[in-house]
């Protein structure tokens, strides 16, 4: 009899404990510790423009079926094609429902690049297209046909403080994209120099997450510096890109 009573006891226990598991993984299910969904971005930019019109360039941006209102930054980078090293960054205004916008106005012909860089959520996303404006150039189309042979080159995207002071360690972050996808993997560094001098500082970086490269960096004077990212990888990668940053006292 006592040790019927010690196998029920058992039994009971063995229940209990799995009952709890069950629990415990549907409460992991329902408290949402599954990986996020990911960010998606409608890029709403003309095929076609005239030189001089006013462009509306808009991202709308959701999660799921939820438009996102909370995005960290949204930017429109536009570059005539095959001079992206003389590429123009835009903040967008957030219209709500998920939208964000600018107005823009191109005052020459030839083919451009509407790139927009969204960051929310923890997550970035970087789609682009082409705007044709006014009659375009025999220039452009002979980069698209050369461009198509070699693929898309590496999306940069430089994150840093709205204002950087003087002696402030600051965390620089930048994401890379490559062929619509993000470009893990790579080895990244950022080159500071500040204008008129020679010497520069290297900062090696972190990759936080994929294609996500993070690093910190202290400008000791006031001034304006140059901020070279260098990307590289074990394929033969090897691209750089230049931002300038204005340091305060």
């Amino acid at each position: 009899m006592k040790k019927l009573s010690i196998f029920l006891s058992m039994l009971c226990l063995a229940l209990v404990l799995a009952a709890c598991g069950q629990n415990d993984n549907k409460d992991t299910e329902e408290s949402g510790t599954s990986e996020p969904q990911p960010l998606e971005v409608s890029l709403d930019a003309p095929e076609t423009a005239k030189k001089g019109e006013e462009l509306t360039l808009s991202a709308t941006v959701t999660q799921g079926d939820e438009a996102v209102e909370d995005a960290n930054e949204v930017m429109f980078e536009i570059w005539k094609e095959g001079d992206k090293d003389n590429s123009e960054m835009v903040k967008a205004e957030h219209e709500g429902e998920g939208v964000y916008s600018i107005k823009k106005a191109i005052e020459e012909d030839g083919t451009y690049i509407v790139q927009s860089h969204v960051t929310a959520r923890d997550l970035h996303t970087m789609p682009k297209n082409k705007v044709t404006v006014g009659s375009g150039s025999e220039e452009s189309s002979e980069h698209s046909e050369e461009h198509a042979h070699h693929g898309d080159a590496v999306s940069f995207h430089l994150m840093k403080p709205e204002s950087i002071k003087a002696s402030e360690k600051i965390s620089l972050v930048t994401h890379l994209q490559k062929d619509d996808q993000p470009l893990g993997g790579a080895s990244v560094r950022f080159e500071i120099s500040k204008a008129g001098e020679e010497k520069a500082q290297w900062i090696d970086t972190e990759e936080t997450k994929d294609g996500e490269y993070e690093g910190t960096a202290t400008f000791e004077e006031a001034g304006k510096y140059t901020v070279t990212i260098h990307a590289e990888n074990d394929n033969g990668l090897h691209e750089h890109t230049e931002e300038t940053v204005t340091v305060t006292e």
